[in-house]
C-alpha cells in the first residue's frame, strides 16, 4: 500500500486544530535532549485525538535546499507514528531556503498518546537524516545534571587551575562515555587532538552500543587540547597529559541545548564534559558553561580586521591598541582567574599571529573589499613593508617566549607565527633558547617525519637540543611511522601517473576505463570534509552502487603525507593517483575546482564535467544510479 501525504493549506490546518476539541494539549518551547542537526528545531507541539502537529523552524544557508522525506515518523515507547501531512513544505521535494536563512513549516503525524511524556522525531533511518530525540511534553524548562556519574569526574571548577605545558611523551587512552547516546546518532566518534607542535591529529573510534563508550589510544607528545563527538553533537573538549588514562563523560544534550538556547535567545547552563585526570579541575572550569564565557578574539580573518591602505606604523598601533583594550576587558570581566588566564593566552596567541601575518592580513582585507578570493591569482597592489622594529613591538606587550603560550585555543596560530620564514623572531627578540628557538629548529622536521624522511643529521640536531623532549618525541614518531608504513606497504596500491603532457593528463588517467561511468574524487588526507564524504559513500559501493560499470578514481597530491596516505587508501575501494603539485594545480585550474572534495563525473561516451552538486551524498547516489541505468 502507498502512503498518501496530505499537504494542507493554512486554513485547513486551522480547521484541523479546531477539531481537536477539549483533549487538545499544546506544548510550546519544548526541551530537546539530543539532536544530530542545528537545521531543524521543533518549537511547538499540538497533541489531539486526530493528529500530532509539529511547528518546525528551519535555519540553513540562504538559497540552499533542505528536504523532508515521506518516511519521517515520530517514536514514543515502542511504537512509530507516521507522517500524514505537511503545510508549508512538500515531503520528498527540495525546499529552498530564503535569503533570510530562516523558514517555518508544519508537519502532521498520527496522534501520539495524550499522556506521552516525550517522543523522538526521526526523518528517516538513513545516517544523514534529521533526528531529534527526547522532545519533552511535560513542560520542563531546564536540564538536570546527569545521574550516576562517578565521583572522580565530579570535580568542582578550581579558580587557580591552569594548564601548564608538560614536555613528555606517552601513550594516552581516552574512554569517551556518551551521555544520552542513541544509535541513530551515529556509530563513530571523531577525536581531534591539537598538539604542542601546532598540528592537529584526528582519531576515529567505533561506539560500543552496549556501553555507549568510544575508546581512543594514541601517542601524545606534550600537553594537548582535544575535542570530539558524534557529527554535529561535538561537545567534549578537554586538556589531557601524555601517558594518562582519562575518562571523559560528554553530555550529548549539549546539541539540544544549542537549539533551545537559540530559540530562547538566552544561554542555558549545561556542563558539557566531566573528566578525571591531570587536568580535571581545568576541564571542569572550561566546560561549566557559562563560566568559561567563550573566547575573546581579535577576529583576524573576517576581512575587516585591518585596512589594506595602512602604513606599517598604523597597523602596529592598531594591533597594540586592540590587544590592550581586549586584555583590559578580560581583567574587568569578573571571570575566575583560570578563565582569565586562558582567555588572555588565546588573545596573546592571536596577537602574535597578527604581527607575524601582517602582510597576509592586509591582503585579506584587500581581497574582502574587492571580492577577489582566488588566492592563485596575485594582487597588483604594493602593501606597506614591515621592518624588524615593527615586529619587535609585540615583545613590549608580553613575553613571546613564554612556554605557557603553547596552551590555548589558538596554539596552531602561535606555532605557525613562531615558525614564520619571513620573520626572524630569535634575532628580533634576542633569543638563544626557549620555546621559540626550539620550535623553529623542529618545524621542518614535522613534515619530514610524516613522510619517513628524517635523516641522521636531523636526529643529531634533536639530541643536541637542551630539552630532551624533542629528541624523544621525534624518535617515537619515526618508529610509529615506520611501523604504519610497513603494515600498509603490501595493501596500498598507487596507480602510476601517466607520463604525458599536462594538457593530456586527465584524458590519460580515465582512458583505460572508457565506456564506463567514472566518478573522479579530488581529495587529500588532511581534508576533514573529504574523510567524512569517503566514510559516507563507501558502504554504497557494495550496496546500491555495486556495479562493474562504475569506476571510482581518487586523485590526491603530495601534500598528503605518504604514510597517512598509504594507510588510508586500502580502506577506500577504487583506483588511487597521487599527483605532484604541478599536475594537481593544472587539473584544479582545468576544472575550476574551488575546494575539496570536488567531483568530476565521466559519462560512458567519455564526456565529463565538474559536479560539485554531488557533495550531497544522496544526489551522488541517485545521479550515478541513473547514469548506470
Amino acid at each position: 500500500m502507498k502512503r498518501f501525504l496530505l499537504v494542507l493549506p493554512v486554513a485547513a490546518f486551522g480547521l484541523l486544530l479546531a477539531s481537536c476539541g477539549p483533549r487538545e494539549r499544546i506544548v510550546e518551547d519544548p526541551l530537546i535532549e539530543v539532536s544530530n542537526t542545528t537545521t531543524l528545531d521543533i518549537v511547538k507541539v499540538a497533541l489531539c485525538d486526530t493528529a500530532t502537529l509539529l511547528d518546525i523552524e528551519a535555519r540553513y544557508i540562504p538559497n540552499y535546499w533542505i528536504r523532508i522525506v515521506h518516511d519521517a515518523y515520530l517514536q514514543s515507547g515502542d511504537r512509530k507514528y507516521a507522517l500524514t501531512g505537511a503545510e508549508g513544505i512538500t515531503p520528498d521535494s527540495l525546499f529552498w531556503m530564503p535569503e533570510s536563512g530562516r523558514a517555518s513549516f508544519r508537519l502532521i503525524f498520527e496522534p501520539l498518546p495524550v499522556r506521552a511524556q516525550s517522543f523522538d522525531f526521526i526523518e528517516s533511518d538513513c545516517d544523514d537524516c534529521f533526528k531529534l530525540y527526547g522532545i519533552d511534553l511535560t513542560g520542563k524548562t531546564s536540564y538536570e545534571t546527569p545521574r550516576d556519574l562517578p565521583s572522580e569526574v565530579l570535580v568542582e571548577p578550581a579558580d587557580n587551575a591552569f594548564c601548564e605545558p608538560v614536555f613528555e611523551v606517552g601513550e594516552t587512552t581516552v574512554r569517551m562515555h556518551l551521555i544520552g547516546y542513541r544509535e541513530g546518532l551515529g556509530k563513530r566518534v571523531e577525536l581531534y587532538v591539537n598538539t604542542m607542535f601546532g598540528t592537529q591529529k584526528t582519531y576515529t573510534s567505533e561506539v560500543d552500543p552496549a556501553t555507549a563508550i568510544a575508546t581512543f589510544r594514541f601517542d601524545q607528545y606534550g600537553t594537548a587540547y582535544a575535542f570530539g563527538g558524534l557529527g554535529t553533537s561535538i561537545s567534549a573538549s578537554f586538556w589531557t597529559a601524555p601517558g594518562e588514562t582519562i575518562d571523559v563523560y560528554t553530555d550529548l544534550r549539549s546539541s539540544g541545548v544549542r537549539l533551545v538556547s537559540r530559540r530562547r535567545n538566552a544561554d542555558i547552563a549545561l556542563r558539557t564534559c566531566y573528566t578525571n585526570g591531570t587536568y580535571a579541575e581545568l576541564n571542569a572550569i572550561i566546560n561549566a558553561s557559562p563560566a568559561y564565557g567563550g573566547f575573546v578574539s581579535m577576529d583576524l580573518w573576517t576581512g575587516e580586521f585591518a585596512d589594506y591602505r595602512m602604513t606599517a606604523d598604523e597597523y602596529v598601533t592598531m594591533v597594540c591598541d586592540k590587544y590592550r583594550t581586549l586584555a583590559d576587558s578580560i581583567a574587568q570581566s569578573g571571570a575566575p582567574r583560570a578563565v582569565q588566564r586562558l582567555q588572555l593566552n588565546d588573545l596573546r596567541q592571536e596577537t602574535f599571529a597578527a604581527f607575524a601575518e601582517a602582510t597576509l592580513l592586509l591582503e585579506h582585507n584587500y581581497r574582502h573589499v574587492h571580492n577577489l578570493w582566488d588566492y592563485r591569482r596575485p594582487i597588483d597592489y604594493r602593501f606597506a613593508p614591515f621592518e624588524p622594529r615593527h615586529y619587535a613591538e609585540v615583545c613590549k606587550l608580553f613575553d613571546i617566549n613564554d612556554p605557557t603560550l603553547l596552551v590555548g585555543s589558538n596554539t596552531g596560530d602561535y606555532v605557525g607565527a613562531v615558525c614564520s620564514p619571513t620573520v626572524d623572531w630569535p634575532a628580533i627578540a634576542g633569543l638563544t633558547e626557549g620555546i621559540i628557538p626550539d620550535l623553529r629548529t623542529v618545524s621542518g622536521m614535522l613534515e619530514k617525519v610524516d613522510n619517513n624522511a628524517l635523516t641522521d643529521e636531523d636526529f643529531a640536531t634533536l639530541r643536541a637540543m637542551k630539552n630532551p623532549f624533542y629528541a624523544e618525541a621525534f624518535e617515537t614518531m619515526q618508529a610509529r611511522v615506520r611501523e604504519a608504513l610497513a603494515e600498509a606497504e603490501s595493501k596500498a596500491v598507487i596507480e602510476p601517473t601517466p607520463d604525458v603532457p599536462l594538457a593530456d593528463l586527465f584524458d590519460a588517467i580515465i582512458a583505460p576505463y572508457r565506456g564506463k561511468v567514472i566518478l573522479v574524487d579530488f581529495w587529500n588526507t588532511w581534508c576533514g570534509p573529504c574523510r567524512m564524504a569517503l566514510r559516507a559513500i563507501e558502504p554504497a559501493k557494495s550496496g546500491e552502487l555495486n556495479s562493474d560499470d562504475l569506476v571510482w578514481l581518487y586523485i590526491a597530491n603530495e601534500s598528503s603525507p605518504i604514510v597517512t596516505y598509504k594507510t588510508m587508501i586500502p580502506e577506500i575501494r577504487g583506483k588511487h593517483f597521487r599527483l605532484n603539485s604541478e599536475q594537481w594545480s593544472y587539473l584544479c585550474e582545468k576544472f575550476k575546482i574551488d575546494g575539496i572534495p570536488s567531483y568530476v563525473v565521466v559519462d560512458r561516451d567519455g564526456s565529463y564535467r565538474l559536479r560539485n552538486d554531488l557533495r550531497d551524498h544522496s544526489a551522488m547516489i541517485s545521479t550515478l544510479r541513473s547514469m548506470l541505468e
